[in-house]
């Protein structure tokens, strides 16, 4: 399984400047990709995922692909309307999202409102039904769990609701081969943390090979020392991940969703304040980077 950063950026894009430098830790918004035997699987469509894009076309053949989606606020779908693949007739792309319930009355996919709602005549020149590509949409309930099975390689995605406004999901992906250790990454952004451990989150980090966890803000900036609290708004803390992750046995934790007020030394100082807080536990601590690849 490899696992790649293609975004790393919460709540909109934030390209580096003079004055404030992003280049390091990235400026664009949420996606990653998972690829395993014959499968590649696309967690979220920030603007990261253009990027994305842009490396699949250089390879010239057919894509069968899987998107997970973990809600459809607009840092984590604005990436779509760029993602080149979707113009190309050959490729066919499964896309995964929660079903919400926030719009009562509602009947459908809302992962599919979302994506053909932003690239309406009003706000984009595209619309979705003019990609040519093959697009099927799924919506995911609490605890579902997908099975995409290949020639070698099985892989299994299981879902949990998150505690975000509006609502969000978290995935544990699970590379399965005959004859070996199961690989499992989780990914759990735009998630604020609970009093008390969440058993959603731990249920899909148990043993987890590496977490991808939100932690936009520091400890403070949580609380509102010094600054507005943001205490409701669905994100998280390096030192909840911390928690979060040594109760659920997690070997490597990642800290995602940068707040577009931090920049490259405010990031690295908050990884550096991670990993004095878990020195002496054996959990390796990252801050997401743009363009970082993980093997397992």
């Amino acid at each position: 399984m490899k696992i790649k950063l293609w975004g790393t950026r919460g709540s909109i894009p934030t390209p580096s400047t003079s004055e404030f430098v992003t280049t390091r830790y990235g400026g664009d918004t949420t996606c990653v990709s998972i690829m395993a035997g014959e499968h590649l699987i696309i967690i979220d469509a920030g603007t990261g995922l253009r990027l994305l894009g842009l490396e699949m076309m250089k390879q010239k053949k057919p894509w069968d692909a899987n998107f997970f989606f973990s809600h459809v606020h607009w840092d984590h779908i604005q990436g779509f309307p760029f993602f080149l693949p979707t113009f190309q007739s050959n490729n066919k792309f499964t896309l995964h999202g929660p079903h919400l319930t926030t719009m009562p009355g509602f009947i459908g996919s809302v992962l599919e409102k979302a994506l053909r709602g932003q690239q309406e005549d009003l706000n984009f020149p595209v619309q979705l039904k003019d990609m040519p590509s093959e697009m099927i949409f799924k919506d995911l309930d609490e605890r579902s769990v997908v099975t995409i099975p290949g020639v070698k390689t099985t892989m299994v995605v299981y879902s949990a609701a998150l505690n975000h406004p509006g609502g969000s999901y978290g995935y544990r992906i699970e590379e399965h081969v005959a004859g070996q250790k199961t690989k499992v990454f989780t990914f759990a952004s735009d998630t604020e943390h609970l009093k008390t451990l969440h058993p959603g989150l731990q249920f899909l980090a148990k043993d987890a090979d590496i977490l991808l966890y939100d932690a936009q803000y520091t400890p403070d900036e949580y609380e509102g020392r010094g600054f507005m609290p943001h205490k409701g708004w669905g994100h998280s803390t390096y030192e909840a991940g911390i928690k979060e992750a040594l109760a659920a046995g997690v070997k490597r934790l990642i800290l995602h969703h940068h707040d577009p007020l931090h920049d490259d030394g405010q990031v690295a100082a908050i990884e550096a304040a991670a990993r004095q807080a878990a020195e002496g536990t054996g959990l390796l601590i990252d801050a997401a980077l743009q363009m970082a690849e993980y093997d397992l």
